[in-house]
C-alpha cells in the first residue's frame, strides 16, 4: 500500500497564498519617519512639535505624542500665522497643536490618529487597534479592513491608504527637520 505526504503540497499552496498578501500591502512609508520623530522628541523631552509647512504658504503641522499609545498629527492652514508663527518659535508646540484643531472651518485639513505611534498601517487581526484620518470634513477613513463598512470598494481603501501615508510621512518629515534645526 503506498501512502501520502500532503505536507510539501501544503506548503506549496501556503506559500502561494501569501505572496499575494505581501504584494498587496506594502510596507508603510510612514513608519520609519515616525520612529525617527518618537526618538527626536524623546531627546528634546517633547510631547508635542510644530511647524510652518515650508511648501505650502499659511499651512502648519503639529503632533501630540502620548508614549506607549498614540501619535496625533495634523495639517492645516492657520488665518493668523502671526500669531502661530509666534508660538512656534517660543516652543509652545502643544498651544499651536491645540490651536489648529480648534478652528471651526476645517477646510484643508488633515488630520491623523496612529494608533500605536508606528506608522500608518492596515490593520489586518481582529480587535486590532487602527489608525484613521480625516481629510477637512469628510467622513475619517479607519484603516481596520473593512471597507464595506465605510463605503468604500476594497480599490478605494487601498489607494486612500497609500495616499495618505505617502502624506502623513511628508508631515512626519516636516516635523522632524523643525526639530533638527532646534538642536543646532
Amino acid at each position: 500500500m503506498k501512502r501520502f505526504t500532503l505536507y510539501p503540497a501544503l506548503s506549496v499552496i501556503f506559500t502561494i497564498s501569501l505572496v499575494p498578501l505581501a504584494a498587496e500591502d506594502p510596507e508603510s512609508q510612514s513608519a520609519a519617519a515616525v520612529v525617527s520623530l518618537k526618538e527626536m522628541l524623546a531627546q528634546q523631552k517633547l510631547d508635542a512639535v510644530a511647524a510652518r509647512d515650508p511648501d505650502n504658504a499659511g499651512k502648519y503641522v503639529a503632533a501630540f505624542y502620548m508614549p506607549g499609545s498614540q501619535l496625533l498629527v495634523i495639517s492645516a492652514p492657520y488665518a493668523v500665522p502671526a500669531a502661530i508663527d509666534k508660538k512656534i518659535a517660543a516652543g509652545q508646540y502643544m498651544d499651536a497643536y491645540v490651536d489648529l484643531q480648534s478652528v471651526a472651518d476645517h477646510a484643508g485639513h488633515f488630520f491623523v490618529v496612529d494608533m500605536q505611534a508606528d506608522g500608518l498601517r492596515k490593520a489586518l487581526k481582529l480587535d486590532e487597534a487602527f489608525d484613521s484620518t480625516s481629510v477637512e470634513n469628510g467622513a475619517p477613513v479607519s484603516f481596520d479592513g473593512r471597507w464595506e463598512a465605510q463605503k468604500l470598494t476594497e480599490e478605494q481603501y487601498n489607494a486612500r491608504f497609500a495616499q495618505d501615508d505617502e502624506r502623513y510621512a511628508r508631515m512626519l518629515g516636516i516635523l522632524r527637520a523643525a526639530l533638527a534645526r532646534k538642536t543646532t
